[in-house]
């Protein structure tokens, strides 16, 4: 845990072959440390996380590791448009669903349809363990993900008003009674990393 935000989660290792593979095969996504710290947000909101809850945790964004998925309009897009978020849930299913067909037996350790199933429901949540993993992403995400929305407002690719809406539509949206208390110190300090409107660009069109 972090000394200088104690209210992060501590990190944890991966659990079991299929994780360990999981966490070798998103390296190459840049992003991957906000989905290595969506699975240590769960595994700290939920420590009898299933495997399946564990690995979508750690692979829900892939499908933006693979050109020609959809794409959301940031500067004046709704970042809760079904459009963009369905699209977006099912296709990162999709592929993580291929990748572990490609795993051979080792892949038979876990519930395939399970993992497609948390994957599919990450930007919404569910029962059966979906809202916990849709409460780490949301951690994670204002935990690693605050510096591009500042990047976001300094190059002009939203407003700043557009970002603190993101930060704040992924803070409102956890549902999970473990998850809130953190929620409100992370989003304190994602907003505080934001630029003020005069160190802004223009928003692109």
């Amino acid at each position: 845990m972090s000394t200088s935000m104690p209210w992060t989660a501590p990190r944890v290792e991966a659990h079991g072959e299929v994780e360990a593979l999981a966490t070798e095969w998103i390296a190459a996504y840049d992003q991957a440390e906000h989905l290595v710290r969506a699975r240590d947000w769960l595994v700290h909101l939920a420590s009898a996380a299933t495997a399946e809850m564990r690995i979508a945790a750690l692979t829900h964004d892939i499908e933006r590791m693979f050109p020609g998925g959809p794409v959301l309009r940031h500067a004046d897009g709704r970042w809760d448009d079904p459009d963009y978020l369905f699209p977006h849930m099912l296709r990162s299913a999709e592929v993580v669903t291929v990748w572990l067909g490609n795993l051979g037996p080792v892949a038979a350790t876990v519930d395939r349809a399970e993992i497609r199933r948390l994957v599919g429901l990450h930007e919404v949540g569910g029962i059966d363990g979906a809202d916990e993993v849709q409460a780490a992403d949301s951690l994670s995400f204002l935990e690693t993900l605050a510096g591009l929305t500042r990047d976001w407002v300094r190059s002009g690719v939203c407003s700043r008003s557009q970002a603190e809406r993101k930060l704040r539509y992924m803070t409102d949206r956890v549902r999970t009674p473990a998850a809130a208390q953190y929620a409100a110190p992370l989003l304190a300090w994602a907003l505080d990393q934001l630029p003020t409107e005069s160190e802004t660009e223009v928003p692109q069109r």
